[in-house]
This record gives C-alpha cells, sequence and structure tokens, in this order.
C-alpha cells in the first residue's frame, strides 16, 4: 500500500511541475481523488518517499521561484512586453530589484544539495543564478553539466534506498523500464491508463529541464557577449531536437481515460505541458530574433538554413498552443516569418498560376496568416473613436505582400478576400483595408464590390481630410486631430495611385459595359480631379500616371457618351496628354494608347507613327500579347502581310507562355534577347516589367533583380527594437492588374481570330481549312465541352440521327486524356442536347464591321459561274454540290475539314468597284447575282415530322423553330404544338464559375459565327448554316447570331427572311452596327432592284429610305461613326432622296475611314485600352 501511494504522489508532483501550476490553490489530488495544495502535495510526498527529500526541495525551490518571477507579468505565462519591446531581451527571467533577496534565498538553499549526484540540481543553481542576474553564475553551473542535451543526464545514478537519488524517477524496477524506454518513445505511454506515460515516469520534467538550461545558457550569452550573437544562436540551436521529439510525440489532445486523476479543470495537452511549451516558445523566439539579425532569408545554407528549421519548429508549435498563449511574442514571429517567405519568394521564379501549387511556400504562408488571424481574434478589439487596430492593419498588409509575391493572380485571391472581410470586423472605416478590397475584388472578377469599396475608400480619407485641415486651426499637438480624423488619412502617395488604378478600372468597365457605361466614365474623370488635389508635380512617375489615366478616361468617355459634337474634343486632348506623359516618363502602356490614338480616324491618323509606337511597346514589354497583336494589326494595315504574320505568330508563342501548364524554359519561335525582327528589338519574353520597389529594381511579379543585392537580405538589423512596416513590402501598383488567366485566354483567342482572318484575305478563304481545325482543337483543349453540357439544337435532328449506326455519327472524337466525358468541338458536330445557357450572361462587344469574320476580305461570296448568270435547275445544282459533300465517315475530323475546305476553292473572283475595293466586300447589290442554291442541307421536312424541341432563342420559344418560316407551309402538314413550358426563374447573380462558363459560351459562339463567314465565302451554304446553329446553341442571347442568320438568307437570295432576322438582331442588341447596315443594305437593295429613282419610288419604299436614312444617321453619330459601310449606305440613301451633295459628302468620308484600315477593328480584337 506504501509502494502504491508512493509511485501515485510521484506522479503527481510530475504532472503539476510539467502543467506549470505555480499558483494553483489545488496542484494535484490525493490517492482518494480529493485536490490538495502544494503544501500537502509536498508534505505526502516526503511523508511516502522518506528517502527523496532533495527531489521535494528541489520541487518546492523551482515552485516558489516561478511565483517570484511571474510577479513580473500579470499571467504565468508572462505574455506581456516590456518597455523596450519584443524583440530585445530585457529582464525575462530575471526578478525584480525588490525581489532579488528572496530569490537569493532559495539559491541559497539549494546550494546546500550535493550537484555532483544529478544534472538536476546544477540545471536548478544556473535558473537560479539567471533570476538574481548573475549570468556569470549561470554559465558556470551549466558548464558543470555533462550533456545539455542529453534528458537521461538529468536523471540521478542509482545509489541505495537509504540515500536515495534527488530527481523525479520513480524508484522501482517498472519505472527503470519505462524511463529507459522513453528516451526514444513517445511521450504518451500506450500502458497509461489515468495519464500519459511521459509525464508519470519523468520525461517531459526532463525535456523542461533540458530546454530551459539551454535557453538559459542562451541568453547569457547574450548579455555576456553582445557582439558575439552567433553564440547564443547557436546555443539555441542545441534546443532543436528536443523540440521536434517533443511536436512529434506530444498530440494536440490527448486521450485521458480517467480525468478525474487530475486536480486541474483544463485537461487539454496545452495545460499539462504548458512549463514544457513555455520555454520552447521562448528559446526558439530568442533563436529567431537572433537569426533574423544575422541570417540571409534568400539562402538556405548553414546559419541560414538553420534560421528556416527555427521558423518551422516554431510554425509547427503553434498547433499546440491556444491564442491567448503569448499573442505579443507571437505575433511578432508570425510578422517575421512571413516575411521571411516573401523575401525569399521574390528572390526565387515564380511558378506559372497553372503550376501545381500545393507543395509551395504559400501554402505556408496561408497558415501562418491564420494562425496570426487567430491570435489576433482574441488579443484585439474592435477600436474606440479615433483609434486603428494597427496589429489587424499590418496583418492585412503583410498578406497582400504575400499574394504579390505568388504572383498577384487573381484567381488566387479568394483565401486574402477571406482574410478582408475578416478585417473589417475589427477594423471601423479602415482606408487601407478597402484600398486593398477593390484592387483584389476587381482582379478576382467582381468589378461591382471592387467599384463600392472604392468609393467607400475616397468617402473616408476625404471626409478625414476635410476633418484634419478643419482641426489644424486648434492648438493640439497630436497629429492625429482633436478627434482622431489623421488616423483615417492616407498618404499622398497612396492616394494618388489609388485613384488613377480606380480610374484606369472605371474606364475598362464603361468600354465594356453598355448598362452603366456613362455613369462610369463619369466617374472615372471625378476620381482623376480628385487624384490632382494631392498630386506631388515632382514625382514624374506619378505625374506620367496621372496623364495617362486622363487620357484613357477621354477616350472612354468619348467611345460611351457617342456625342458628335464632343468626340474630337476628346480624342484631341487624350492624344495631347499621351503625349505628355510619355515626355514625362515612357511606358509599354503609353506607346500602346499613343498608337492606337494614332490608328484612330481623324486629323491625327499617322500609321507609321502607330507602328512606330507600337514597337516602342513590344520592346518595353515583350510579355504582353496585346502589344504583340496591335502590331500585328497595324502592319495589315500597311498591308505587309509577311510581316504581320510574323509578327502575330510571335504574339502567339507569347499567349502560350501565358496559358502553359508547366513554365517553359525557352518560348519557342522567338529570338534571343540580341536578336530584332522586322525592327523590333526582342528581349525576354516572358519577364515581366521592372518596377522600383523600395530602392531595388522588381519586376512586376516581385522577382528582385540581384544585381541590386549587395548585401544579405535580413529581416531586422541589430539594432533594431520594433518590427519594421508590412508596408515597405507592397508593390507599387504598376500600370495595371496582371491578366488573370480567363483574360488571358481571351486575349490569346483574339489573336488567333486575327490569324485566321489574315489567312483568308492572303490566301482566299480556301487555305484556313487547317487553321480552323487548329484554333477549335486549341480552344476545346483549354475549354473542354463535357458530353452533359449539350443540348437539343433548335433544328437538329436528334431522333433521326440515333437511329444510324453508332460510326456513322460524327459527334467529335474524346480527348486522349480527356475522360470519357471531355469532347473535342469539331468544325462539323451533330448538333446535340445542351443545357440551357446561363441568362444574363454578360454580352461581348460585337465586331462593328459588316461581315465580322473578315471586314476587308475583297473576295466576293459567289463563283465565277454565278456572276456570269448560271441558272442551271436547283435539283442538278443541289445533287452535285450533295456529291461534292459526301465524306467518308471513316476517316479522321482533319480530313473531313480539308476536303470540305478543298472542294469549296473559288475559281473566279468577282469585279467591284473602286470604293468598295476600299470599303469591303457585300457593298453591292446583292440582287445582281443569282446564287445556286443547294439541296445538301438537313431535310427540313424530317425535322418538322419530330416532336419540335425548346428552341434556344429567346425570340423563338412561340415557334416550332427559327427555320420552320423557311418552308412553305402549305406544302407541309404542321406538326403538333411543342409542350407547355414553365415560366423561367429569375436568376440571381451570376456566380463567378458561371460567369466564366458564359463568356466561354461567348467566346465558342462567335468563333463559330465567324467560321459561318468562311464557309459563306466558300460559297458552302449549308455548312455556314450549320455553325450558326452551332452558335445560337452556344449563346442564344448573341445578336450577331442573327446577323449570320440574315447573311445566310442573303446568300440564299431571301431578303424578306434576311430583314426578319436583322430586325431581331436589333431587338437582342438594339445598337448593333452590322445589323444596321445589313438592314439598311436590303433597304436599298429593294428601290435598285426596282431600277426606280426618287420620283419613281412607291411610298412603301420612299418610308425605307427614309427609315434607312434615320437609323444611318444616328448610327454614324454613335457607335459607327468610324465605320466606312455605314457612311457608304448612308450616302447611297442620300442619293435616293436626291441629296448630292450629302452623298459626296459620306461617300468621300467611307472612302478616307477605308483607308488604313486593319482587317479587324482594334476594338474588338485589342480593345481601346489596357
Amino acid at each position: 500500500m506504501a509502494q502504491v501511494k508512493s509511485q501515485h504522489y510521484w506522479r503527481q508532483l510530475r504532472t503539476a511541475l510539467t502543467a506549470g501550476q505555480w499558483d494553483s490553490r489545488t496542484p494535484a489530488k490525493d490517492t482518494h481523488g480529493r485536490p490538495i495544495s502544494w503544501a500537502d502535495l509536498l508534505r505526502k510526498f516526503h511523508k511516502h518517499s522518506p528517502g527523496h527529500q532533495d527531489v521535494g526541495e528541489l520541487a518546492s525551490q523551482t515552485q516558489a521561484l516561478s511565483l517570484l518571477l511571474s510577479a513580473n507579468y500579470t499571467t504565468l505565462d508572462g505574455g506581456e512586453v516590456g518597455p523596450q519591446g519584443v524583440l530585445a531581451l530585457g529582464e525575462e527571467c530575471m526578478l525584480a530589484e525588490e525581489r532579488i533577496d528572496e530569490g537569493k534565498a532559495g539559491y541559497s538553499s539549494l546550494k546546500q544539495l550535493d550537484a555532483s549526484r544529478s544534472d538536476s540540481i546544477r540545471a536548478a543553481l544556473a535558473y537560479h543564478a539567471y533570476a538574481v542576474r548573475r549570468p556569470e553564475d549561470c554559465l558556470q553551473h551549466l558548464s558543470e553539466v555533462k550533456d545539455i542535451t542529453n534528458t537521461q543526464g538529468f536523471v540521478f545514478s542509482s545509489g541505495t534506498t537509504r540515500s536515495a537519488p534527488a530527481t523525479l524517477h520513480v524508484p522501482g524496477s517498472s519505472s527503470n523500464a519505462s524511463i529507459s524506454s522513453s528516451r526514444t518513445g513517445s511521450f504518451v505511454s500506450a500502458q497509461s491508463t489515468g495519464s500519459t506515460a511521459d509525464i508519470d515516469e519523468g520525461r517531459a520534467w526532463t525535456a523542461v529541464e533540458c530546454v530551459r538550461s539551454i535557453c538559459l545558457k542562451g541568453m547569457s550569452y547574450e548579455i555576456l557577449n553582445a557582439n558575439e550573437p552567433d553564440k547564443a544562436f547557436t546555443t539555441y540551436l542545441l534546443a532543436s531536437p528536443i523540440i521536434a521529439s517533443a511536436v512529434a510525440d506530444i498530440p494536440a489532445s490527448v486521450p485521458i481515460s480517467n480525468p478525474g486523476l487530475l486536480a486541474g479543470p483544463d485537461n487539454s495537452s496545452f495545460a499539462r505541458y504548458r512549463e514544457l511549451w513555455r520555454w520552447v516558445e521562448r528559446v526558439l523566439r530568442r533563436g529567431i530574433i537572433l537569426g533574423a539579425r544575422m541570417c540571409d532569408v534568400t539562402r538556405t545554407d548553414g546559419a541560414n538554413g538553420s534560421l528556416w528549421q527555427l521558423f518551422q519548429q516554431y510554425h509547427a508549435c503553434n498547433a499546440h498552443w491556444p491564442p491567448l498563449f503569448r499573442p505579443e511574442q507571437r505575433s511578432a514571429i508570425a510578422c517575421l516569418h512571413l516575411r521571411a517567405l516573401i523575401l525569399r519568394a521574390r528572390a526565387s521564379p515564380i511558378p506559372k498560376p497553372a503550376a501545381d501549387r500545393s507543395h509551395r511556400w504559400i501554402s505556408t504562408a496561408r497558415s501562418v496568416v491564420q494562425e496570426y488571424r487567430a491570435i489576433l481574434s482574441v488579443s484585439t478589439s474592435f477600436p474606440k473613436a479615433g483609434e486603428r487596430n494597427v496589429k489587424v492593419e499590418d496583418l492585412i498588409d503583410l498578406a497582400v505582400a504575400a499574394w504579390e509575391a505568388d504572383g498577384a493572380v487573381g484567381e488566387f485571391a479568394g483565401w486574402l478576400i477571406d482574410v478582408l472581410w475578416w478585417a473589417t470586423r475589427l477594423t471601423f472605416n479602415s482606408y487601407k483595408i478597402f484600398r486593398h478590397m477593390s484592387r483584389l475584388f476587381y482582379v478576382a472578377g467582381d468589378p461591382e464590390l471592387a467599384q463600392r469599396t472604392l468609393r467607400l475608400y475616397v468617402q473616408i480619407v476625404s471626409k478625414a481630410r476635410e476633418a484634419q485641415l478643419a482641426e489644424e486651426v486648434t492648438t493640439t499637438q497630436d497629429k492625429s486631430g482633436a478627434f482622431g480624423a489623421g488616423v483615417h488619412i492616407d498618404t499622398d502617395f497612396n492616394w494618388v495611385q489609388t485613384l488613377v488604378q480606380g480610374s484606369r478600372m472605371l474606364s475598362r468597365l464603361a468600354l465594356v459595359d453598355g448598362g452603366k457605361a456613362v455613369e462610369q466614365a463619369k466617374e472615372a474623370g471625378q476620381m482623376i480631379e480628385k487624384a490632382k488635389t494631392r498630386l506631388d508635380r515632382g514625382d514624374t512617375v506619378l505625374l506620367a500616371s496621372v496623364h495617362l489615366s486622363e487620357a484613357i478616361w477621354h477616350i472612354a468617355t468619348a467611345y460611351t457618351e457617342q456625342d458628335p459634337r464632343t468626340r474630337t474634343k476628346h480624342f484631341e486632348e487624350s492624344l495631347e496628354l499621351l503625349k505628355t506623359s510619355l515626355s514625362i516618363h515612357p511606358t509599354a502602356s503609353t506607346h500602346h494608347h499613343l498608337s492606337l490614338a494614332y490608328l484612330r480616324s481623324g486629323p491625327s491618323q499617322d500609321l507609321q507613327a502607330a507602328i512606330l509606337h507600337a514597337r516602342a511597346a513590344v520592346e518595353s514589354e515583350s510579355g504582353e500579347t496585346r502589344h504583340w497583336h496591335l502590331l500585328g494589326l497595324l502592319l495589315t494595315a500597311a498591308g505587309d502581310w509577311q510581316a504581320a504574320r510574323e509578327v502575330l505568330e510571335m504574339g502567339m508563342s507569347v499567349s502560350e507562355s501565358e496559358l502553359a501548364e508547366e513554365e517553359p524554359d525557352q518560348i519557342d519561335g522567338l529570338p534571343g534577347n540580341d536578336t530584332a525582327l522586322d525592327g523590333i528589338q526582342a528581349h525576354d519574353f516572358a519577364a515581366p516589367p521592372a518596377v522600383t520597389i523600395n530602392g531595388h529594381t522588381e519586376t512586376a511579379n516581385g522577382d528582385a533583380s540581384s544585381q541590386h543585392r549587395s548585401e544579405p537580405a535580413v529581416l531586422l538589423t541589430k539594432d533594431a527594437t520594433e518590427l519594421p512596416p508590412s508596408a515597405d513590402l507592397l508593390h507599387q501598383l504598376g500600370d495595371r492588374p496582371s491578366p488573370n488567366r480567363q483574360d488571358a485566354f481571351e486575349h490569346a483567342l483574339q489573336l488567333r481570330m486575327t490569324q485566321l482572318t489574315l489567312t483568308e484575305h492572303v490566301d482566299g478563304p480556301e487555305g484556313t481549312g487547317d487553321k480552323w481545325v487548329e484554333v477549335f482543337q486549341w480552344f476545346s483543349e483549354r475549354r473542354g465541352v463535357s458530353a452533359d453540357d449539350r443540348r437539343m439544337s433548335i433544328d437538329s435532328r436528334r431522333a433521326s440521327q440515333d437511329l444510324r449506326p453508332t460510326s456513322m455519327i460524327s459527334g467529335g472524337e474524346k480527348l486522349a486524356s480527356g475522360g470519357p466525358d471531355i469532347r473535342v468541338s469539331t468544325l462539323f458536330p451533330p448538333v446535340e442536347e445542351q443545357p440551357e445557357p446561363i441568362p444574363g450572361a454578360p454580352e461581348v462587344p460585337n465586331s462593328i464591321t459588316v461581315t465580322p469574320a473578315s471586314p476587308m476580305i475583297q473576295t466576293p461570296a459567289y463563283s465565277q459561274d454565278q456572276l456570269n448568270g448560271d441558272h442551271r435547275n436547283g435539283k442538278e445544282v443541289g445533287s452535285e454540290e450533295k456529291q461534292r459533300l459526301s465524306v467518308d465517315t471513316t476517316r479522321g475530323r482533319g480530313k473531313k475539314v480539308r476536303e470540305v475546305f478543298i472542294s469549296g476553292v473559288h475559281k473566279g473572283r468577282a469585279r467591284v468597284t473602286t470604293i468598295s475595293k476600299k470599303i469591303g466586300h457585300n457593298v453591292g447589290r446583292h440582287n445582281s447575282h443569282h446564287l445556286k442554291r443547294s439541296i445538301s442541307a438537313p431535310d427540313f421536312h424530317a425535322l418538322l415530322g419530330q416532336p419540335p424541341y425548346q428552341a434556344s432563342s429567346i425570340h423563338l420559344r412561340q415557334h416550332l423553330s427559327i427555320y420552320a418560316s423557311q418552308l412553305d407551309l402549305s406544302s407541309v402538314e404542321a406538326p403538333p404544338p411543342p409542350p407547355s413550358l414553365p415560366p423561367p426563374e429569375p436568376t440571381p447573380t451570376l456566380p463567378k464559375q458561371k460567369q466564366r462558363a458564359a463568356r466561354d459560351r461567348r467566346l465558342l459562339s462567335n468563333l463559330w459565327l465567324m467560321s459561318s463567314a468562311t464557309f459563306r465565302r466558300l460559297d458552302k451554304i449549308e455548312q455556314a448554316r450549320g455553325a450558326i446553329q452551332e452558335a445560337e446553341v452556344r449563346d442564344e442571347n448573341n445578336s450577331a447570331v442573327w446577323v449570320q442568320l440574315g447573311l445566310y438568307h442573303l446568300a440564299l437570295d431571301d431578303s424578306r427572311r434576311a430583314l426578319e432576322c436583322f430586325q431581331k438582331a436589333l431587338f437582342v442588341s438594339p445598337g448593333d452596327v452590322s445589323a444596321t447596315i445589313h438592314l439598311c443594305r436590303i433597304y436599298l437593295a429593294a428601290v435598285q432592284d426596282g431600277g426606280r429613282l426618287k420620283e419613281g419610288m412607291e411610298r412603301a419604299d420612299r418610308d425605307n429610305v427614309d427609315l434607312a436614312v434615320g437609323l444611318l444617321s444616328e448610327l454614324t453619330k454613335g457607335a459607327g461613326w468610324d465605320v466606312p459601310e455605314a457612311w457608304y449606305f448612308l450616302g447611297k440613301m442620300y442619293a435616293l432622296q436626291g441629296r448630292r451633295d450629302r452623298e459626296r459628302e459620306c461617300l468621300c468620308f467611307a472612302l478616307t475611314l477605308s483607308e488604313n484600315r486593319p482587317l479587324r477593328d482594334p476594338g474588338a480584337a485589342v480593345g481601346w485600352c489596357l
């Protein structure tokens, strides 16, 4: 019975010491489970273990000294920071002057013990010596310890029962076996049922003594050898193996089978090992602070690597510590850790956004941010009036800097936005939070929230500045003012930079958002005016950015207001501001916008100057796809087809590097750093532009130039007493946000569409066969279409198709790596069932040219036989066409497509007038040619014989099909009516994934429409119709579908149905330029075919002419002011009205606009602003 009680109180004493419950009234329990005090615990221990008096004395003096030291703090953990700051050692673990005498008394008592019998006594003596401010004696006692890192060395050598060793090791064979095995085993015994074995058997306390001794030795070196910090740093590193074992063996939550044996109410793992964690945190923190002053964080060799080891161990220990455990100290280490990660990331190459990110440094950074966030959530509170939560704002700066160092990719900003939302709950109207929010919401694809937070930022800072100016007349010396207004004022630099970026954002949105374009452009101008109020005109970089932003605002205003009275003035002022910005501080963006300004029609048009500035933009920022695209378009306007083709190929290589899944070693097709192409000096095309940050030259993505790093990248200076502000790590905002993957994909697709247009213009429509296959294949690889992401088209013959053998269905080939649900879109896939497109999808601006796919092609859409008046029977022609289009279904998809293209080579070209050569094709009288009809189209009678499926167009749900009106319904039997459909439910704001899907559908729809125009020019009428069907299936709200359908009917010489299609296009998009022009073209052709002049026109014709004049007059004042076709047809309409002077003016202006015109509209292909 005595042996059982002895072992019980041994374990209770070890548990109380390891838990560090120095001030607890009941740190232990007796054998009956009743709580007992420290005095009773030591009394009962002496009673039942009479031969271990030294052990009791060690425990008693340790508890007494710990209580004396805790008098310096409010808690036993010592979480308060001294006046010297968290970085200074200060008087940590030293007694206050008034308590030194009490400490010396305990020091003297321990000296009476025989220190030669155990290292535990030597360690306790060292602890007391340091506490009474004798670091020399502390080092002397620790020098007598055989191995300070050996936990077994703190156990006494075995002796007789009468002279029992002064150790916390339970005597007995079972205990000996346990302690021997615990050196390499777990801290938690698998055989223990009441508590953890390592605490019961003493290993946990010996670990505490080891870590404490190492920490005391290092702190003594810091005091005595202040000029040799490496000595203390090396000492602190000795604790790493012990800490690693503790982290690995101690679970975050220890299972307790019998909690009644523990005295304290907190039975968590941290509470039971609290004293161990106190010393572990202290030794790691002191080592990290010393390493931060000595080590280069961009390297991992030698001592530099040791610092990263300490960071990793501290981060691992955080999982065991509650948020309220030493929050000040842990906050400082979290800041240093994040700062080190950011600096090292900037010194390393940045992987591509699509690369595997699961094991990269950003995962560690995000984990540290979350830990710091948890600490601040409980250690800080909502600020009072006139105060700021500086720690939360500093964490936000660190998190944003980490995101910037990771590439500043919008798709990967979700975690950072979550942190920002959390920060709003612990701050009050923080301008810093709203400044970051505005930027991040925009790059993450939420422009609405970006605008709202930008307005909040402007409102907060403006009101605070007004209040500060009003308080300047007071006598207060507080820089924050009598009411704390100064704390909400951002710096002049940040104010101007944020508002400039906000104006650029609003201008971009105004050019693509038709609903709020005017309001957004007006607000962009207001942002510029507010930025000028605090602009330092001595800062040339900032001044140039303001001029550039104002120039872009003038461009956006001119295109959104559509006011002919102010348009020219806006363009002139924009050009002058761009020239001024270029003279102050030339940038690639300024060159790009100047190139667009010189390309724009008007008195200032200068094609050679535009090409010169486009080349300068490419040389300055060769990694931007749109610079290459613009240069290629300009070369097509100059007629340099070969150079344009080469430049577009280079741009395609650059775009592929942006979309590559792995970072390539070299971009194929790009010249070296010292080579030139067509007068363009080429550099590293994948490297982002360089910016200056904190006096160092860095790229826009944060890569620091190694030649500017003459000194190691240390985190702290030797004499630093405070952490450096995290705002210093933030990048300047730069010219514009980096494009996300969606934007990069769209830029690359637009460039490929320009390549197809150029190929068709140079080689003819028949030369685009292989390229069409490549473009659709490229699109499918990056935006694969799932098998169940399809639905029945409006006039497909799914029922009849399903009757065919599987081998006869050419519905696209499965990707080799895409799985069974991924299909590759071919040029002629069968029209299958797809789900309804997402309502409210954002509309992509349509091209304003007459023929969207290839506006400058001069090749007519009719063969020489047709031009010569080939009036063969339609059935014969259709039979030949059907034979010509029949292909072997066993061939590959590419061969089928090439056969279709090759079979449709034009054998002649039509004669066109001089003006029509300048303006484009299809501006003559379409009824002057008799296009042969083909009957190789799908059987409409068979279609109407099947139950109709839901029409995808919102204008045709009341009809059976958009093609039902093409038939003579008197010759067929009317089909049964379709089943009624439930009304569509209102759709809320689309999630980002659905918005991206909607944008992809619009892009794919436009791509199909572009192929339809090519087929129409190839005289492949049925293929053109099939492509229109596919485009309508992808995006039923695309007005360009109706435009191409109208052109299809014009090719079939069916003006009535073409007229209906153009009217429906205008119903979908009232400002559609192409629909308006083609609608007026039909009105013109109707009058010209009748051979009637003004006096001989019927009333209906005169009304149509007047309507066309009204439509075209409004169009040329607005969106179609620079479209030569609009002016050409307006002149023709004026001629029918007998207004010859206006006719001459319009035709001359149309001829002027057609000169120096690129193959595609720059606004649709590249955009009017970056």
